[in-house]
């Protein structure tokens, strides 16, 4: 039986991955590589694509869930001092997104730690018995929701065609990954995916918990773990021996074989299901809103938090209907690069 998991993420970096996040090298043969000189306002970065056979191994930095390699000692620790900074790290990180949208060639990702994560197995997650529903036509990429550019230079959501998909039985966990999960998965040896501009997660300054991550304020524990790429997504659900769900499981969650317009049915949203009209200006935590929940109990699948998915986009993968009948079990496109398209690089987030 498969298992999947929902984790909530802002959007950091539009990436995504083409290996299992245990494994810390592309297939590929090119790899994304930091050069950092000294500057007269700070270290000036560049981020070529080099034969990976050119790497040295041991000149590396790990950061959001990414393993950052260098030409030099002296590069490595000007990177490591501009990771040390939420502005300036965050920096880096959009310069490596927008060398992967020029090029197609991904980052390393840090190989995943620790087993604590694995011991609940299936327990207190939600068996879905699977079925078929009516795919809605409806798309949210990681081009920031999903936009098409047109020919006059406008914008419009990306949309395609309705038609039937049928997925097999599931394994869904019923509220989103909190703050305190993702503590855990810190650590227990995965310092490297922490994220550092999420003020929502620091190390503890004091007592026995000294230097070990914990949500900034204990009112928090139960938040939505936010501000995550989709490596570090990944990279969560491989600790908790898990995996994200595809778009096509996430929808059949939501709306269910009825295709229900919302995740519990068809009325209208209202403030008992969830924050609408909006009244907070941040999340909340991941049990409130029973209302709002699936009949399944699946809670939060509208509102609150955006959830990353397992599929890499591009538009033939969604919109257009099948012409031979049902589509089972997809898995979305074969890769996210699309040179050719005004947004090269995306992969599918919901909620």
């Amino acid at each position: 039986m498969r298992q999947i998991l929902q984790i909530a993420a802002a959007l950091v970096m539009t990436s995504s991955l083409a290996v299992s996040a245990d494994q810390s090298e592309s297939v590929t043969g090119q790899a994304l590589l930091l050069r950092a000189a000294p500057g007269p306002n700070g270290p000036q970065i560049q981020v070529d694509v080099v034969d990976r056979s050119k790497l040295n191994k041991s000149l590396f930095v790990d950061m959001a869930g990414l393993r950052l390699w260098t030409d030099t000692t002296e590069s490595r620790q000007r990177v490591r001092n501009l990771a040390a900074n939420p502005s300036s790290a965050l920096s880096v990180t959009e310069m490596v997104a927008r060398q992967l949208m020029a090029s197609g060639v991904e980052p390393d990702v840090i190989p995943v730690h620790g087993d604590e994560g694995q011991e609940a197995g299936t327990e207190g997650m939600i068996l879905l018995s699977g079925g078929e529903f009516t795919r809605p036509g409806k798309y949210y990429d990681s081009s920031g929701g999903g936009l098409t550019i047109l020919d006059d230079g406008t914008a419009q959501k990306s949309s395609g065609a309705t038609y039937r998909v049928r997925v097999s039985p599931f394994h869904i966990d019923p509220f989103k990954v909190t703050n305190e999960d993702y503590c855990r998965f810190l650590n227990d040896g995965n310092a490297g995916y922490a994220t550092p501009w999420n003020t929502r997660i620091s190390r503890a300054p004091l007592g026995r918990n000294r230097g070990k991550f914990a949500p900034a304020d204990n009112s928090l524990a139960r938040h939505p773990v936010v501000l995550v790429n989709w490596y570090q997504a990944k990279g969560y659900a491989a600790w908790v021996g898990k995996r994200l769900p595809t778009e096509a499981e996430w929808e059949f969650a939501a709306g269910g074989k009825e295709s229900r317009t919302y995740p519990w049915g068809n009325e209208p949203p209202d403030d008992t299901r969830l924050d609408f009209p909006i009244k907070y200006k941040h999340p909340v935590p991941v049990d409130w809103f029973p209302a709002g929940a699936t009949p399944d109990g699946v809670f939060q699948m509208a509102g609150n938090s955006a959830e990353w998915c397992a599929d890499y986009y591009d538009s033939a993968s969604y919109q257009k209907a099948p012409g031979d009948g049902v589509v089972i079990n997809p898995t979305g496109a074969a890769q996210a690069y699309q040179p050719n398209t005004w947004y090269k690089y995306r992969v599918m987030f919901k909620g």
